[in-house]
């Protein structure tokens, strides 16, 4: 017997940007790109396979795994030369993050931890190049307010204009 409320196939064209997460869509990463750094805010943009479609989500990042490297590259990502520094920071779960369907639908839907684990090169100019583990979401059940690892305050410096 086949459940009714499983989503149907990517090439279904379904989409509710309201429930669905990556995890619904088999796809490849194209890229990871920062939106706030008060706390640190990222959008995952994938391509479905053998097709131009594309989706995205964003979610916040987990203090754990984010080291100096991790923000000197968030940084440089950024057209900034120089990190100043970083802290955790507690945030409220608020629906401010968006989910875009390959359709281009979109919706907000409340924020959580999409990643910890960033692994960059000294050399990395991308958050993308960091990626160690693409299990995305898979801290995102981590309350923002009591995780032993809080969001990430970022800031940089002489920051091209």
């Amino acid at each position: 017997m086949v459940s009714t409320n499983i989503l149907r196939g990517f090439n279904d064209d379904y989409c509710d940007p309201h429930t669905v997460t990556s995890e619904h869509y088999p796809s490849l990463l194209v890229s990871l790109t920062i939106q706030k750094t008060s706390p640190l805010k990222l959008k995952a943009t994938y391509r479905l396979p053998n097709s131009t479609k594309q989706f995205s989500f964003e979610g916040m990042v987990l203090s754990g795994g984010f080291d100096v490297a991790a923000g000197v590259t968030a940084c440089r990502s950024l057209g900034c030369s120089k990190r100043v520094g970083t802290s955790t920071m507690n945030w409220s779960p608020q629906p401010t993050c968006e989910f875009t369907c390959p359709d281009g639908t979109s919706a907000m839907q409340t924020c959580r931890y999409m990643i910890k684990e960033l692994n960059c090169a000294a050399d990395a100019m991308s958050l993308l190049e960091c990626l160690t583990n693409e299990r995305f979401w898979q801290y995102g059940s981590y309350s923002p307010t009591s995780s032993p690892y809080p969001g990430i305050d970022l800031k940089c410096t002489d920051c091209e204009e």
